[in-house]
């Protein structure tokens, strides 16, 4: 308790909205307003004026007023009317009091005031005013401290933005802001704060620009966002100057350019994209994955069933290993890797409508998962062991729209190939970078199926694993076929079994429709999408193929991306060629299709020559290049050419300069086609190569399916040396 001043012997005299302030000049700060009395117990309750007035306090008349004692204050009238804060009324500021004013006015008119300012008042009945207010607990009692602490009045409640110096205009230069400075009284603007008076300055307009320009110029090249280190950033390219010492420039930090660390955190944040910083600190896949505003269900854009496909990949968390053993009965299959799984999947419905599990990645890949979306399941399913009817999964439809990443598999001529074949695919869209949110659909099954099935299998890639845990590749068991069977049948269930009520339409729920993907793919799909739009297998696998350009001639068909030469055994085709040799044409062109991971054949579709695909062969001085893509095959015919120029330049010397030559052009293609560094030992650097044995196996077996689905009658012999049947109950079956 501090000093209790003399009881004042005339009656209890004290009244609303009377000041009393402190004597002291240097705590002129301290100005309370009577909020309101008490007579029969001599208290009165005041609210110290502050930019946010709290509640009022309750002091007995001669007691201290916080810590501070009577008599050291004196009463004053109030000058309410005449103060700057009322002064600053304008019409947009007068409504927003009013309106503030009508928030409080059913909490002062009734006798609960006086329960609130003694502190009796229950929360419970100061919610529910908050509550008929429209307007939260807190606003409710900041809106009622600050009418009781500036008159009871409802000017009131007039923003108190002129306290905080808002709106305020900043003094052009340092030399304009010193002019207002001591015009004022020598005072600086803001908080004193514990650094030297001889540091401290007004900010300006400079300043502003400065931050501006620090903000584009230098923001994304910081390596550290805390705002100690941006404002060392800013300070070290914007406030210093030099200086001529000895003859001999130097650096100083002017203190006329020095700002504090408060004022450009002030400014900073008032300048900065917050978007775009936050893409600076963190990355764009975070911010707008975490970060970036909800829009509602994927397939509000989707008409029905088919109507658009998503489509997307991830590598499996499982390690696989080879369909036979490879060098003896006994001997452990080899660890081939961690394979691709693409999926496609029914936007409309939630149907998952096709899949591959693949060592290749890119846009063969794409076109082998497409492949299987628009084609029937019956004979892929049974290739496995498992027999379904068509109505177990229906779905062989093309969509019309395709819905995909910005993967560099998903390219523009993928989709031109398409079209060109008459699929009548209409369109392709592509989600927003890093946005995997926007393809809910497909990506939610990846992690279903991951949780539900690859992590209980043995050879799973563990989240999180321990340091010293043992590699998982060492408990691989499981083979691509095997995978294949237990991936359709956890499809099959998928389809048939999960449920999603929000994919519902409104006469579904009149109808009885099961919210289940099956189900109303069955219910839409003729009701919305008419049937569909099948194409037969044929023409599918066609479209999937690449297309190039070739010349024809009497000699054959050049490709001309390659350079490869083609010759074929179609009757056809080959009086077409006469008939342009004999003539003396010019070469012809024409678009073949070609897999570009295996360059032994070409096809050709043509009005001319009926509905029958041609198939082409390469021509025997091209063999050399039968097993390799035609990214090597590029590469090596780049070889040979530089090998022809050294010969011709300089054959003394065109041993050592081809050696050199074909050494580093090895090195070149092991840096592009490897995803590992070529010196990487161990068990990682045998799975790898493992994994590019397989990718040549799967390659030949895409090829020798294409030519069964064209109906092409010889098949390589060679083909069957690719994998020998198992003698596992479990073994491959040869596509």
């Amino acid at each position: 308790m501090g000093m209790v001043g003399l009881l004042t012997e005339k009656a209890f005299d004290y009244s609303i909205n009377e000041i009393i302030k402190a004597k002291n000049t240097d705590e002129k700060e301290l100005e309370y307003t009577v909020a309101y009395t008490f007579p029969e117990s001599n208290v009165v309750a005041l609210s110290l004026q502050r930019k946010k007035p709290i509640k009022p306090i309750l002091v007995k008349v001669g007691d201290d007023i916080e810590g501070r004692a009577w008599d050291m204050f004196e009463r004053t009238p109030n000058t309410f009317s005449t103060s700057e804060h009322y002064l600053s009324a304008t019409e947009s500021r007068v409504a927003t009091a009013f309106d503030k004013y009508s928030k409080i006015k059913p909490l002062i008119d009734s006798d609960d005031i006086e329960l609130y300012i003694k502190g009796d008042l229950s929360r419970k009945s100061f919610d529910a005013y908050a509550e008929l207010a429209n307007i939260a607990p807190q606003s409710l009692y900041n809106y009622l401290n600050q009418y009781l602490a500036f008159g009871s009045h409802p000017l009131a409640l007039l923003p108190l933005k002129y306290l905080c110096g808002t709106n305020r205009k900043l003094p052009l230069n340092i030399e304009e802001a010193e002019a207002k400075r001591a015009k004022r009284g020598g005072n600086f603007i803001g908080a004193k704060g514990d650094s030297d008076e001889y540091l401290r300055r007004d900010a300006t307009q400079e300043d502003i620009e400065r931050i501006k320009k620090f903000i584009k110029k230098y923001l994304s090249r910081v390596s550290d966002h805390k705002y100690t280190s941006l404002h060392s950033e800013f300070c070290q390219h914007f406030c210093y100057s030099t200086t001529v010492v000895y003859g001999h420039k130097e650096r100083y930090l002017d203190f006329r350019k020095f700002i504090s660390i408060d004022q450009f955190i002030y400014h900073f944040d008032k300048h900065v994209d917050w978007n775009k910083w936050a893409e600076l600190k963190t990355s764009v896949k975070a911010v707008q994955n975490n970060q970036d505003i909800k829009r509602g269900k994927a397939q509000e854009n989707s008409i029905g069933p088919s109507d658009t496909y998503e489509i997307d990949a991830t590598t499996l968390n499982i390690y696989v290993v080879s369909r036979i053993n490879s060098r003896g009965k006994y001997t452990d299959k080899e660890v081939l890797g961690r394979p691709y799984l693409y999926f496609v999947v029914d936007t409309f419905s939630g149907m998952i409508v096709g899949y591959c599990i693949t060592f290749k990645r890119g846009v063969s890949a794409v076109k082998q998962a497409l492949y299987n979306a628009f084609t029937n399941k019956v004979d892929f399913c049974a290739r496995y062991g498992i027999q379904i009817d068509e109505e177990d999964w229906p779905c062989q439809h093309v969509c019309v729209r395709l819905f995909c990443d910005r993967g560099g598999e998903y390219t523009t001529t993928l989709y031109d190939d398409m079209l060109a074949a008459d699929l009548l695919l209409e369109t392709i869209t592509f989600s927003i970078s890093y946005l995997s949110k926007r393809k809910g659909t497909v990506e939610v099954n990846f992690d279903s199926q991951d949780k539900i099935l690859f992590q209980r299998l043995e050879g799973s890639v563990k989240p999180d694993p321990a340091k010293d845990a043992v590699h998982p590749s060492n408990f691989a068991i499981h083979d691509i076929d095997s995978l294949n069977r237990l991936i359709i049948e956890s499809i099959l269930s998928f389809n048939r079994q999960r449920m999603n009520h929000t994919r519902l339409q409104s006469f579904d729920v009149f109808e009885g429709v099961k919210p289940t993907p099956l189900a109303l793919w069955n219910k839409h799909i003729s009701k919305r999408m008419a049937g569909g739009n099948r194409q037969p297998k044929k023409l599918v696998m066609y479209a999937m193929l690449e297309q190039e350009e070739a010349k024809v001639s009497l000699d054959g068909i050049l490709i001309s991306s390659s350079e490869l030469l083609y010759r074929t055994s179609h009757k056809g085709f080959q009086e077409w060629q006469q008939e342009i040799g004999f003539r003396g044409q010019a070469k012809p062109s024409i678009k073949v299709r070609i897999n570009k991971d295996d360059p032994r054949y070409a096809w050709y579709l043509s009005e001319k020559f009926g509905p029958e695909i041609i198939e082409f062969t390469l021509a025997s001085h091209d063999e050399r290049f039968e097993d390799l893509t035609a990214e090597e095959i590029k590469q090596q015919k780049q070889i040979e050419k530089q090998r022809m120029s050294i010969n011709r330049k300089d054959r003394r010397m065109a041993n050592v300069a081809l050696q050199a030559s074909i050494a580093e052009e090895r090195e070149l293609s092991n840096e592009n086609t490897s995803t590992r560094p070529p010196d990487r030992k161990g068990i990682v650097a045998g799975i790898q190569e493992n994994f590019k044995q397989a990718q040549k196996s799967e390659n030949a077996r895409d090829v020798i399916e294409t030519r069964r689905v064209f109906g092409s009658s010889a098949i390589d012999s060679s083909a069957d040396d690719l994998d020998t049947p198992s003698s596992n109950s479990e073994g491959g079956s040869d596509d």
